[in-house]
C-alpha cells in the first residue's frame, strides 16, 4: 500500500466523521420526532381503538344490508353538506362501520355496528391518525412538510452511510460488546452502534422507501391509481343522485377481491367506488371497482399493473406495513424503537464530544444544543404520552376534543423544551434529564390505571386484546425510562464533587 493511499483512508474517515456528526445532529433532532410518531403509527388503528374506549366487540366481515342502508343514509346526509365522504368497512383491526367525512379540515365519523346497524356513539378523537400525520408532515402541511421529511430521510441515508464507514473497522467488536458500567461516552457509543447495526437493513429500507413514497411531490406522474371523483368539487359533491343499495355492490366486489379484502367505499356524483383493502398484499395498489351510481351496474375494474407501478406500490406498502400480520408489525415497532435509540444516543454523543472543546465564551450554542436535545429526546415521547392522558381526561362530549388533543402535543412539547433550555442555561441539564425521564416513567406506568379507571363501565362487552397490548407496552417503556432515570441519578451522585456545567461535562467526568 502506498503512502498516499495510507493517508487517504484516515482522511476519508475524518471527512465522513464531520459529515456524520453535523448532518446527524441537525437532522437527528427532527428524526427523533419522526421515529417516535412513526413507531406509534405502526399501530395507529389500535391506538385509535384505545382512545375510543366505548368501542364494543364486533365480528369483521361484510356488513349486513341493514347496517349498509343506515350508513348510506348518513352518507346522503353528509353529501348535502358538500363534505368528502368515505365509508370504511370492518376489518380485523377495526371491526366497526364508519362514515368518515371532512369537517373544516378535521376528519369526523359516524359509527355503526356492522351486524345490527345500530349507531355506536364514540368520542371524537385525534386518534392514531394524528401521530401518523405528524410522522410524514410534521404538521407543516402536505406540501412543505412532506418535502421536509423527505429531505430529512435523505439526511438519514447520508448519516447511515457515513456511520458505516466510520465504524467499519471496529464494527464486530462494538456490536457484541455492551459496557453500561464503563465511563462515558462508552455506554452511549455501544447503545448507538448496537441499535444501528442490528437494525441496519430496516433503517436503510425505511429511509429509502420514505423518500420514494411521496416522490409525486417531485414527480407528479404517480404510479398509484386513485379512485375517480368524476370532477367533484374540492369541497364535495354537487347534484348527486340517490345511492343504490350497497349490499349487492359489496357482494359483487367480494367475488373479485375477496370478502375479507374490501377496504372502503368512495362516492362521487356518477359512481360508487369499492376499493381493495391495503392489507391484502404488500403493495398499496388502490385497485378499485367503479359502479354506476344510478343503476348499481359495474362499470369496470381499475388497476395499474405495469412494472413501474408495481415497484412503486411495493415500496410504499413496505414502508407503511399495512399488509403485515401482528408479529411483523411488532418487529416494525421494535425496529422503530431502535431507530429512536440510535438517533437519541447519537445526539448525546455529539454533545459530549463538543463539550470537551467548548469554552466559556462559546458555551451559549452548546447550552442551546443541550436543551434542544433534551426537549426532543424525552420531550417528544412525553408529549405523545400526554395526548393519551388528555384523551381520557377530557369530557367525552367536549365539542373541540380533536383540537384540544392535537394541541396537547405541541403545548407539552413546548413547555418541556423550555424546561430543558432553562436547565441547560442554569448548567444543571443533567437534573433536567433526570426530571423528564422520571416524569415519562410515571406517566407511562400509570397509563393502565388511567385506562381502567376511565373504561370500567364498557369492559364487559369488549375484547381486551388492544387495551391490554397498549397498557403492557406502556408499562414496559415506562420501566425502561425509570431505569434511565436511576442510572443518570447514580452518575450524578457519583460526580457531586464536580462542577455541574452541562449534561455532556457531567457524563464525561
Amino acid at each position: 500500500m502506498t503512502a498516499t493511499h495510507k493517508q487517504s483512508v484516515p482522511s476519508l474517515r475524518m471527512r465522513m466523521g464531520w459529515l456524520h456528526a453535523w448532518v446527524g445532529f441537525i437532522a437527528g433532532l427532527l428524526l427523533v420526532c419522526i421515529f417516535v410518531t412513526g413507531t406509534m403509527s405502526v399501530f395507529d388503528t389500535e391506538i385509535t381503538h384505545w382512545m375510543q374506549p366505548e368501542t364494543p366487540s364486533a365480528q369483521p366481515g361484510i356488513p349486513s344490508a341493514e347496517a349498509l342502508d343506515r350508513a348510506a343514509a348518513a352518507v346522503t346526509e353528509q353529501e348535502g353538506k358538500k363534505n368528502r365522504i368515505f365509508l370504511s368497512l370492518p376489518s380485523d383491526r377495526d371491526p366497526l362501520l364508519h362514515v368518515t367525512y371532512m369537517d373544516h379540515d378535521v376528519f369526523r365519523s359516524e359509527n355503526f355496528h356492522p351486524q345490527t346497524g345500530q349507531t355506536v356513539p364514540l368520542r371524537e378523537t385525534a386518534g392514531g391518525l394524528f401521530f401518523f400525520s405528524f410522522h410524514y408532515t410534521l404538521y407543516m402541511g402536505r406540501m412543505f412538510g412532506v418535502i421536509l421529511v423527505q429531505v430529512l430521510a435523505v439526511g438519514m441515508l447520508v448519516t447511515l452511510g457515513s456511520g458505516v464507514i466510520i465504524h467499519l473497522k471496529a464494527l464486530l467488536p462494538n456490536l457484541v460488546a455492551f459496557r453500561p458500567q464503563s465511563s462515558s461516552p462508552r455506554p452511549w457509543i455501544d447503545a448507538h452502534v448496537i441499535a444501528a447495526v442490528l437494525f441496519l437493513p430496516f433503517m436503510f429500507m425505511i429511509a429509502y422507501t420514505g423518500v420514494l413514497i411521496h416522490a409525486n411531490r417531485f414527480f407528479p406522474n404517480t404510479a398509484i391509481e386513485r379512485p375517480n371523483r368524476d370532477g367533484a368539487g374540492r369541497n364535495g359533491h354537487h347534484h348527486a343522485s340517490p345511492l343504490p343499495p350497497l349490499a349487492p355492490l359489496l357482494a359483487d366486489a367480494a367475488e373479485t377481491f375477496g370478502a375479507d379484502r374490501l377496504g372502503f367505499i368512495q362516492f362521487s356524483p356518477k359512481t360508487v367506488t369499492v376499493v381493495r383493502a391495503d392489507n391484502t398484499r404488500i403493495g398499496i395498489s388502490r385497485d378499485h371497482i367503479d359502479y354506476d351510481r344510478t343503476t348499481g351496474e359495474r362499470i369496470g375494474l381499475v388497476s395499474k399493473n405495469s412494472p413501474a407501478a408495481r415497484t412503486s406500490q411495493f415500496l410504499g406498502g413496505l414502508h407503511m406495513a399495512r399488509w403485515a400480520p401482528v408479529p411483523v408489525r411488532w418487529l416494525y415497532f421494535i425496529s422503530g424503537c431502535a431507530g429512536y435509540v440510535m438517533f437519541a444516543t447519537g445526539l448525546v454523543m455529539f454533545l459530549i464530544k463538543r463539550r470537551r472543546t467548548a469554552t466559556q465564551k462559546n458555551s451559549l450554542p452548546m447550552e442551546i444544543a443541550e436543551g434542544l436535545a433534551l426537549g426532543t429526546v424525552l420531550g417528544m415521547p412525553l408529549a405523545c404520552t400526554g395526548v393519551l392522558w388528555m384523551n381520557r381526561l377530557l369530557p367525552a362530549d367536549l365539542p373541540s376534543r380533536v383540537t384540544v388533543e392535537g394541541s396537547t402535543l405541541f403545548v407539552l412539547w413546548g413547555a418541556l423544551t423550555i424546561h430543558a433550555l432553562g436547565r441547560a442555561f442554569g448548567r444543571r441539564v443533567m437534573k433536567g434529564w433526570i426530571e423528564q425521564s422520571s416524569l415519562l416513567s410515571l406517566l407511562l406506568c400509570l397509563l393502565p390505571v388511567l385506562d381502567l379507571a376511565t373504561r370500567w363501565k364498557w369492559i364487559a362487552g369488549q375484547d381486551q386484546t388492544v387495551y391490554a397490548a397498549v397498557d403492557l407496552t406502556s408499562v414496559i417503556l415506562g420501566l425502561i425510562a425509570l431505569r434511565l432515570s436511576v442510572v443518570l441519578r447514580r452518575r450524578t451522585n457519583a460526580t457531586t464533587s464536580l462542577p455541574e456545567a452541562s449534561f455532556s461535562k457531567e457524563t464525561v467526568s
